[in-house]
């Protein structure tokens, strides 16, 4: 069951129809982005250190200051999603000349 607490990070979803298993990416990437140090604890409670850990691999969502503070705590060596170029848009050249 989601804890109560996460039902502000979650906002742009139906709370109540989301599976804690189902949409756990969303869910740990939502609050580790927004949450708070006690909301991190509730995660670790909930979930493992490698389901974290692929959360955050896999996460297009999570700002990049979030990644790479989670990057340096678990020592992830394996390139996060969104800290990869394809996912940062090019800025278009305004004026060719």
């Amino acid at each position: 069951m989601i804890p109560q607490e996460f039902k502000r990070y979650l906002y742009d979803a139906k709370f109540d129809e989301l599976d804690i298993h189902k949409n756990k990416n969303y869910i740990i990437g939502r609050v580790l982005d927004h949450g708070t140090l006690e909301d991190f604890k509730k995660i670790q409670k909930l979930f493992s250190d490698e389901e974290i850990i692929d959360a955050i691999i896999h996460s297009s969502e999570i700002s990049r200051r979030t990644a790479y503070f989670f990057k340096n705590y678990f020592n992830i060596s394996k390139p996060i999603l969104c800290l990869t170029k394809q996912s940062i848009p090019e800025q278009k050249v305004l004026w060719p000349y």
